[in-house]
């Protein structure tokens, strides 16, 4: 077992749980008694002052007489009588003529004291204000009362959750942390794939529990099956290599033709995306023929059309005109280039075609990807005549291999060339086509990073790529190598220097054989 009983404990999840839920509860009650604090103190202060207010108002008449007859004595027994108050600390009386009773507090407490103004009781002279009586609330009094409610609340808080944490830690032990120990105990059986207990692990629970347990002994069961048919295969271990090496080969067939959609998928993306500019400037220019229209049967209605709004609307439609033609005129050239791409790609037929023509269509429809980047595209083109092969693989090749040096071979680097180049050459070679027949050199180089010695030979391999898990899914070459030595019957080539580049050499006849019978994989490196 990866813990022992101790650890388990120590991490257990009714450990984890209960804390979080006490944790929670423990910040909600700190939150209440702060809340309550604050309530039960501003209840304690404002009774505290109806009290002495109530108090105050009784011994208000009383006051007054003995501040007017200037009698100390029964000024300070009525001082002291307020102060007897349990929710008073100190009481003192201000008089302008003849001075304090009591002992006025000077500290910044002084603020706190409740005023009472005490006015003359005779009855001839008017009411004027002989003196101000202070009353200073007693704060200790108040905060006892409200220390001893809220700790009586607290303390019961504190004891609802030392029952509450057992109660759950109780329930949850039975329904949860119990279960889950038999789980455990289970998966630890000793060779519980090769000899799974046949006993059913939780019986009657058809809870979430219940569903994980019969779930795990489900998966054990499938596993036990499965490695009951391992032990079969082992003893008929040549065929089942083979059948699997066929299901591999139909993957990688799937792969591939997924590989070549996404890549179409992409070309339609980016024409689609190139053809919004003309087809929207079309649109502007014909939106403004049809105002220039409008405009001018107005005038014709109104009978205020003049030679000179006549020959100016005319040359706006001219010129509106030739937008129109010269933006439809790019549309078409694009969408053409690209219908016959599209066709030639989706198309395994063999036809005659310009070799460097299909070339210039294919940039053409990669051009908007190629102006996403900083990267140049020379052409150095010579085989400017008619063959008759597969157009469809070579758009393929070229696309490809644009690609390929766009994504691998510039990395690290804001700038670079690629450079295509073609040339016909004649050969005797009886492998590649008829005899003294004509063969097709195709090249794509490039000034990137180039490849290292140890990942040369491998180019050509299915699934190798350097860039795996960042979108490389390493059947680019893969491809190419298919395309020239199954579909052009041909040869390719890779040379490379770290720092220098890249150049892959693709020679195929120029008039590919009727049928082959033999498909010819030659690799140079």
């Amino acid at each position: 077992m990866p813990y022992t009983s101790k650890e388990m404990g120590r991490a257990s999840l009714s450990r984890t749980f209960i804390l979080y839920t006490l944790g929670l509860f423990a910040v909600l009650g700190i939150i209440f008694i702060g809340i309550l604090t604050k309530i039960t103190w501003d209840a304690s202060h404002a009774r505290a002052i109806r009290v002495t207010e109530a108090f105050f108002q009784a011994t208000k008449r009383p006051f007054e007489r003995a501040i007017w007859t200037v009698n100390a004595d029964a000024t300070l027994q009525l001082i002291r009588g307020l102060e007897s108050l349990e929710v008073v600390e100190k009481v003192w009386v201000e008089t302008p003529d003849t001075g304090n009773f009591g002992e006025p507090v000077t500290s910044s407490r002084r603020a706190e004291a409740l005023n009472y103004t005490l006015n003359s009781p005779s009855t001839i002279l008017h009411k004027d204000a002989i003196g101000q009586v202070f009353i200073l609330i007693d704060r200790n009094t108040i905060s006892y009362e409200i220390v001893s409610t809220v700790g009586f609340i607290v303390t019961a808080i504190i004891v609802y959750l030392l029952l509450l944490a057992i109660v759950i830690r109780a329930v949850f032990r039975r329904l949860i942390g119990i279960p889950l120990s038999n789980i455990v105990d289970y998966l630890a059986t000793p060779r519980l794939i090769e000899d799974p207990p046949k006993a059913e692990l939780m019986p009657g629970r058809v809870d979430e529990i219940g569903i994980l347990a019969a779930s795990l002994q489900s998966m054990v069961q499938r596993r036990h099956l499965d490695l009951q048919k391992i032990q079969e295969y082992q003893t008929n271990l040549e065929d089942l290599v083979a059948h699997r090496t066929e299901q591999l080969k139909l993957v990688q067939e799937e792969l591939i033709q997924a590989d070549n959609l996404a890549a179409l998928g992409a070309l339609v993306a980016g024409v689609s995306h190139e053809l919004n500019t003309p087809l929207g400037n079309a649109l502007m220019a014909a939106t403004t023929i049809k105002d220039s229209a409008s405009y001018l049967n107005t005038e014709l209605e109104r009978q205020s059309l003049s030679k000179e709004v006549l020959e100016n609307e005319v040359e706006r439609i001219s010129d509106t005109a030739n937008i129109i033609e010269k933006t439809l005129g790019r549309a078409r050239d694009l969408v053409g280039n690209f219908r016959q791409v599209a066709v030639d790609r989706q198309s395994e037929k063999k036809r005659a075609f310009n070799f460097d023509h299909i070339i210039r269509e294919t940039l053409a429809t990669l051009q908007p990807t190629l102006k996403k980047t900083s990267f140049k595209i020379e052409l150095d083109l010579n085989a400017d005549e008619i063959i008759d092969s597969y157009p469809g693989a070579v758009s393929q090749l070229v696309s490809n291999f644009v690609e390929n040096a766009l994504k691998h071979g510039f990395e690290g680097r804001s700038s670079g060339t690629i450079r295509l180049s073609s040339n016909v050459v004649t050969s005797t070679d009886r492998s590649l086509g008829s005899a003294k027949g004509k063969l097709i050199v195709f090249k794509c180089k490039d000034d990137g990073v180039g490849i290292p010695d140890k990942n040369l030979k491998k180019v050509f391999e299915p699934f190798f790529t350097t860039k795996f898990g960042k979108g490389g899914s390493g059947l680019g070459m893969a491809i190419c190598y298919q395309l020239v030595t199954e579909a052009l019957n041909g040869t390719i080539s890779v040379s490379s220097t770290v720092g220098s580049g890249t150049e892959f050499t693709i020679e195929f006849p120029a008039k590919a054989p009727v049928a082959q019978k033999t498909q010819i994989r030659r690799k140079v490196h």
